[in-house]
């Protein structure tokens, strides 16, 4: 029985696992709070194991098997968490729809919403796993811990992921703009994630719905937070278009990125008029100066003609345009965004590319090397 038919057999069980939670949600013998706890278990199990791996690659602390097998095992617990969340989730909205009990705009945007994750997440997997495959079937057995410098991954990682220094030593203004669009939009991801747990996992589990309060410290929390990326974001896509547009006057250049500048725009513009329309509508509250360019913008919006456009209109932009957004990802250059972080980590890995180097002319001349 070869690896490759064992690995089939091994996962039959966790997709029978998940199929009986979607039967089960189906059934309306599951609650939500399945589906959200297997989701807040897929990102422990990822963050868990993203922090081994970083002991792995920048340390040399440990057991390397130990590690490694470690890092495998949180992987794939996270991947069938998320699966799993899926899957109870799926049964469970479906089951409501079916019921009745489901709101026209949640009905609309579960499918929707599962698309565009389907589409990035099937792309990503294309992109950066399909693609390098071949390339790491050949020289994946030359990437040892011994082979890796931890002290230049480190330097590498501050210096080309985190800061983006070559970026700077090109120039400060494609620096800062790249840097307000990159972190901006990485932050803006998080705090979505947390958003989630605190407006949908949290009352599913039982707690209050603080989201609905909208005075909550956490709710202002939230709304401050989502202020500042989208400011960052949208102050990165003007520079971005302002380079492209006006400064960046070589034609193989001028619209390179244009049309994911302006899609990004779009969504981080929608939301801001979204939250002003929803501010809008509440009593005057300077609490609500924490959401402080959706608050300014709601008394612009007031008596102006986008004041007489539904909230729920609003949101269907919104919302409707962020997912494709999503799934738009993986077709254009913004999936460098994810690719070129572990380019630059590998690249500074001098010893594992002469190694790489010394593997070619061995297969070239026939796995014999003359002295």
């Amino acid at each position: 029985m070869n690896s490759h038919f064992r690995l089939r057999i091994g996962m039959l069980l966790p997709l029978a696992v998940g199929l009986g939670f979607l039967i089960t949600g189906l059934l309306g013998h599951l609650g939500p709070a399945w589906g959200y706890g297997f989701f807040l278990a897929a990102v422990s199990f990822f963050l868990a194991g993203s922090i081994v791996f970083s002991v792995y690659v920048f340390s040399k602390s440990f057991s390397s098997e130990r590690l490694k097998s470690t890092w495998s095992r949180l992987l794939g617990f996270g991947v069938w968490s998320y699966v799993w969340s899926v899957a109870a989730l799926s049964g469970y909205f479906i089951r409501e729809t079916i019921e009745g009990r489901m709101e026209t705009e949640w009905v609309l945007f579960g499918p929707v919403a599962l698309t565009a994750i389907v589409t990035v997440e099937w792309g990503l997997y294309k992109i950066l796993v399909v693609k390098n495959l071949p390339t790491w079937n050949r020289f994946g057995y030359l990437v040892t811990r011994d082979s890796i410098d931890p002290a230049t991954m480190r330097r590498t990682l501050v210096d080309d992921v985190i800061i983006h220094r070559s970026l700077w030593s090109v120039s400060g203004f494609r620096w800062l703009r790249h840097t307000l669009i990159y972190w901006g939009f990485v932050m803006m991801f998080g705090l979505e994630i947390l958003a989630v747990m605190l407006r949908e996992a949290w009352p599913a589990f039982g707690g209050e719905d603080i989201w609905e309060i909208t005075t909550h410290p956490l709710r202002l929390a939230f709304d401050l937070g989502y202020d500042l990326t989208g400011s960052m974001v949208l102050i990165g896509c003007l520079m971005a278009l302002v380079w492209r547009v006006i400064v960046n006057k070589k034609p193989e250049r001028k619209f390179a990125d244009t049309v994911t500048v302006v899609f990004l725009l779009f969504v981080v513009v929608s939301g801001f008029i979204l939250e002003a329309q929803r501010l809008a509508g509440l009593p005057p509250d300077p609490l609500y100066w924490m959401s402080f360019l959706g608050y300014a913008l709601s008394f612009v919006l007031t008596g102006n003609e986008l004041s007489g456009i539904s909230y729920s209109a609003l949101w269907y932009i919104h919302v409707f345009g962020s997912c494709a957004f999503i799934a738009y990802v993986p077709a254009r250059r913004l999936v460098h965004s994810c690719a070129t972080p572990i380019g630059r980590l590998m690249n500074s890995q001098t010893k594992l590319i002469a190694k790489k180097r010394e593997a070619n002319i061995v297969g070239l001349m026939g796995g014999h090397v003359n002295d």
